[in-house]
Parts: structure tokens; C-alpha cells; sequence
């Protein structure tokens, strides 16, 4: 059996579309957040994180094909719909996230002279609201890809922000100081009250 966007040209079609629109997004966020090359401290969280990514979307594609005995043949429109409501949901919590912190949001790890710690809207309860839309992105992906092994390789993503988070914060504590610290103390890392 085939996975739904295999098997439906219609399937495919709309998947190809939500998947160019989060590119186009994502190369949004890159082009008006690049960030100063020479204040980054990036070092190897961003290639871990980059592994992650392409772990899930095109990782998760391959393994929802090469896999057929896992794929979800019962109820598949369902569950690539969910999906997609899911990544949706996921991605705009992170444009949402982006907008909240504005100038200080890059995609390269640093801190900028004069920053300040953003500690309202979405950063209220958590330090990091962008890496959690981006996981839920990637698992809506994953579950429209509508194979059953598929939403374990947002796992990997996951490992890598294990790795880009501790690294980011020892990068935000030394360019912010105490303030930064403080927030740490009163909030979580991804998932408000819990982690």
C-alpha cells in the first residue's frame, strides 16, 4: 500500500503546496531575520538542527514510501487533513513567535548590543515558542505523510534542539546577564508548566 500522497494526485498536489508554503515562509523568516554574521556564536547547533529538519520532512517522506506495511490505509484523508492542520497551527505559532520578538529573533545563535530580554506574549511562559511551532509543524507533517513510523523522525528534530537550545541559552546568558538568568528561573524551556 501506498502512502495517501503517493496513491491521490490530489493528495499530492495539496501537500506540495503546504509544503512550499512552509518553505517559503521558513525563507522568510531567514531573509528578514539573518541576523549579523559576525556576532554569530551558531557553531554546530544549526547543522544539528538542519539534520533534524531534514530528517523529518524528507526522512519522514521516505519512510512512509519505503515502509508500505505501516502506511494508514483506513481513514487516510482524516488523518493527511489532520496533518495539515496540525502543521499549520504549528508554523503559525512560530511566525507568531518571530513577530513577538521582533529585531531580536535571527536564525543564527548571538545576542546584539542593547538586547533585551523579551518576556511577554508567547515568551511569557516559555523561553523558546519558535521551536516548539517548529515541532509541531513537523509533526503535522509527518502524520499527513499518513504512515504510522513516520512521526518518529521528529524525534531527531527533537534531539537536535536538545543540543541548540542549552547552547543558545549559555549564548543569551552571557550577552544578556542576570536578566536572562531570571528568566530562565521563571519560565520553561518548549512547553509551558512542564518542560
Amino acid at each position: 500500500m501506498s502512502p495517501l500522497f503517493v496513491a491521490d494526485p490530489a493528495a499530492s498536489v495539496v501537500l506540495a503546496l503546504a509544503l512550499a508554503a512552509f518553505v517559503g515562509s521558513e525563507y522568510r523568516i531567514g531573509r528578514t531575520h539573518p541576523g549579523r554574521p559576525e556576532l554569530s556564536r551558531d557553531e554546530w547547533s544549526g547543522a544539528a538542527v538542519g539534520l533534524g529538519l531534514l530528517a523529518v520532512y524528507v526522512g519522514g517522506a521516505v519512510i512512509s514510501v519505503r515502509v508500505p506495511a505501516t502506511v494508514i490505509g483506513r481513514g487516510a484523508w482524516w488523518w493527511f487533513a489532520a496533518g495539515l492542520v496540525v502543521a499549520v497551527c504549528g508554523q503559525g505559532l512560530r511566525l507568531r513567535a518571530v513577530h513577538q520578538l521582533g529585531a531580536a529573533f535571527t536564525v543564527r545563535v548571538q545576542t546584539a548590543p542593547g538586547q533585551r530580554v523579551v518576556d511577554t506574549g508567547l515568551y511569557r511562559r516559555i523561553r523558546h515558542p519558535s521551536y516548539t511551532g517548529a515541532l509541531i509543524c513537523a509533526l503535522g507533517f509527518t502524520i499527513a505523510y499518513t504512515n504510522w513510523l513516520s512521526p518518529l523522525t521528529v524525534l531527531v528534530l527533537a534531539a537536535a534542539y536538545v543540543v541548540r537550545i542549552p547552547h543558545e541559552e549559555r549564548v543569551l546568558i552571557a550577552g544578556l546577564g542576570e536578566p536572562y538568568r531570571r528568566y530562565i528561573g521563571r519560565t520553561k524551556r518548549v512547553i509551558p508548566f512542564v518542560l
